[in-house]
């Protein structure tokens, strides 16, 4: 499916630790409207850096007009496999297990101690690494694993008001040095680089496991940090909605933690629409506006009792950020709450948490 840039905001202008964007894209047909639930996820067809490919290209001793044949793309210039149809710009296990089956290279135990080497590497490094690969020329593309769309979790709802053609994303543009050499995200780097009126190719992808309850009037909690924040945003606006039409909304309760208030409140304004409006309440965490670093776990536990009670009233409680480190710290705030609020052993709490994902009234979009 084809997307116009409507346009694109930085939402950290003033940020030195990350910027944020806001990307607005509407149907390139009018009369094929775009159909999708907030709590969806939209996939972008992406293009690797141009200045990795060009090194890549003088590495292995290849001018770009070389043709390949890839089983998904059919035969195609080693240009534009590099630009279009293969990963760069991260290593995974698949790739070294062929380096060390075929060339003999690397002394890697296991697929632990493969991902672990691949951490933080792109396939500039490997060729650095083992220097013999890149004397394969033209065929060590073919040890590379296709490039695959990324996934960005839709930051917009599908209003009548609207039309029905208009979509958007939250990300955060990946750039960082190391080795003495700059990296790029491949889908943050494409996307930045958008203007308004350019064509993207995208494709929405349901996401049962993540939707707001059938019955509006249902209290749900949100739980984010950074761009976790992005689906929330879909589900505010389709509650302000519901409520503009008559509807009996349920409290909508956001919990969300940042950097700071100034540089990084992402959609402050809006937010505070929302709660003017009486269709939001929020709990914001701002880690470093003060000594001690405050977290979203942190306000979790402040509201306990809250929390508490809305969960035996049956409210429906989402989880969208990080896995490895807000996810897991807001995984133990709660069951602490269940503990010490509902008076239960850890046993019974974790009971308690999985009771709650089987009934679908816990969902989690963690990446």
């Amino acid at each position: 499916m084809q997307v116009v840039v409507v346009d694109q905001k930085c939402l950290t202008p003033n940020s030195d630790l990350k910027t944020v964007y806001y990307l607005r894209l509407e149907s390139a047909d009018a009369a094929t409207p775009l159909q999708y639930e907030p709590g969806d996820w939209l996939t972008v067809a992406v293009k690797n850096p141009t200045p990795l490919i060009k090194r890549l290209l003088a590495r292995l001793n290849l001018d770009g007009d070389e043709t390949i044949e890839l089983r998904r793309a059919g035969r195609v210039s080693s240009q534009q496999a590099l630009s279009e149809y293969l990963e760069i710009t991260q290593l995974n296990p698949a790739i070294l297990s062929k380096v060390q089956r075929q060339y003999s290279l690397g002394d890697w135990a296991d697929r632990q101690a493969m991902i672990d080497f691949a951490y933080g590497k792109d396939i500039l490094d490997l060729l650095d690494l083992f220097p013999n690969l890149a004397k394969q020329g033209i065929e060590f593309l073919q040890l590379l694993a296709p490039l695959a769309p990324r996934y960005y979790s839709i930051a917009s709802a599908c209003l009548a008001d609207k039309g029905d053609t208009e979509i958007a994303i939250l990300y955060r543009a990946v750039h960082y040095q190391t080795n003495g050499r700059e990296r790029f995200g491949v889908a943050s780097n494409y996307l930045a680089q958008l203007k308004a009126g350019d064509i993207l190719e995208v494709e929405v992808k349901a996401n049962p496991t993540f939707k707001l309850p059938e019955q509006s009037a249902t209290p749900i909690m949100m739980i984010g940090a950074g761009t976790g924040l992005a689906p929330f945003i879909g589900f505010m606006q389709q509650r302000a909605w519901q409520q503009q039409q008559g509807e009996n909304v349920g409290l909508s309760w956001l919990f969300f933690g940042e950097v700071s208030k100034q540089d990084h409140c992402l959609f402050c304004e809006q937010l505070e629409a929302w709660q003017q409006q009486g269709v939001l309440q929020a709990s914001l965490a701002f880690s470093r506006d003060q000594k001690e670093k405050i977290y979203v776990q942190h306000r979790l536990l402040e509201q306990a009792s809250s929390v508490w009670q809305l969960l035996e009233q049956g409210a429906h409680l989402y989880i969208c950020g990080n896995q490895n480190v807000m996810a897991e710290e807001v995984k133990n705030a709660l069951l602490q709450i269940i503990v010490e609020q509902g008076q239960k052993a850890p046993d019974e709490a974790q009971d308690y948490w999985q009771q709650l994902r089987k009934e679908r009234r816990l969902q989690l979009d963690v990446y």
